[in-house]
């Protein structure tokens, strides 16, 4: 048998798929790309010297020795959550570094009393808060740190990515620039507003908005608009009374909706959610801290799309 430094994925990722009997069904449940689970399984029948799964369009089939080496990988799997579950009593206290990166506006506004509040109730955890904008970041990128919350996947079978509650975006404008320019009833209506727009790759202009009905382009061709990566200016340029903005996070701006500082503009109209991922390195073994404190995030990030900020 050869040697295989990844060889205990490998074996979880095979058992997921003879499991689920779907390559595809395997990756969302291990929270990684199609590519990685073929490339997991490729490596082990590789090691093995031996063709373990039969594939084709419609679905997999395990071979003969695809059932013994299923047999085997379960009691090898059984045997690594004892041993893992032995060693982790023994030491559960949480300590440690990790580095936590987050875009800026999470910084900004969450994200730090996220970090806060969670080294209060541990002492012994330290979290170095980073921000970063960067969207291609890559499994060799330098700045790619422990654990990354970030929009859009990153294809490589050394990072596993799991999938959070989605970001809604809203259309905003205040009350005094709506009762100086008037109502806003239809996506048509907002040809003759000025128009601030956030810059980010998701938001792939023209938009295109949803209803229960039906779904239109919103292709704004006037000149009266302005264009910024930077969330936190045009929210403040929002509640000045400067225009729309086209698109603000839910999570940001429902307290001002809440205060009648903002008002959502066509509240039926529905821009696409914004997929939302914690991504972090595989590796063999992870700390208490790293465990702990990411299900920490995943739960302040969900509050958060209930809740808003304070």
């Amino acid at each position: 048998m050869k040697v295989n430094n990844k060889i205990m994925r490998d074996w979880m990722v095979f058992i997921t798929v003879v499991e689920s009997c779907s390559f595809s069904i395997a990756a969302k449940q291990l929270y990684c790309s199609v590519a990685s689970v073929s490339k997991s399984v490729a490596r082990l029948e590789y090691t093995l010297g031996t063709v373990l799964l039969s594939r084709n369009a419609h679905r997999v089939e395990v071979t003969s020795a695809g059932v013994v080496t299923y047999k085997r990988a379960k009691e090898i799997q059984q045997i690594y959550y004892e041993l893992s579950s032995e060693v982790c009593i023994r030491d559960a206290s949480i300590k440690g570094r990790i580095r936590f990166s987050t875009p800026s506006i999470l910084c900004e506004h969450v994200a730090n009393r996220w970090v806060y509040d969670y080294m209060c109730k541990h002492r012994d955890a330290h979290i170095h808060l980073l921000s970063r904008d960067r969207t291609a970041l890559t499994v060799s990128s330098p700045e790619f740190d422990d654990l990354v919350l970030k929009s859009g996947l990153i294809n490589s079978p050394d990072l596993v990515h799991q999938e959070l509650p989605a970001m809604r975006f809203l259309l905003c404008a205040s009350p005094e620039y709506i009762k100086v320019h008037g109502e806003i009833d239809t996506p048509d209506d907002l040809a003759r507003h000025w128009i601030m727009k956030v810059d980010h790759p998701f938001l792939d202009y023209p938009l295109t908005l949803h209803n229960e009905r039906e779904s239109c382009s919103l292709g704004i061709e006037n000149h009266t608009q302005l264009t910024s990566n930077n969330i936190s200016s045009l929210l403040k340029l929002t509640l000045s009374g400067a225009g729309v903005c086209v698109a603000l996070p839910e999570w940001l701006v429902m307290k001002y909706v809440r205060r009648n500082q903002l008002n959502v503009i066509l509240p039926q109209w529905h821009i696409p959610e914004l997929p939302i991922y914690l991504v972090w390195r595989y590796r063999k073994n992870y700390s208490n801290l790293f465990l702990d404190f990411k299900k920490e995030i995943e739960l302040r990030w969900s509050c958060l799309l209930v809740e808003g900020v304070d």
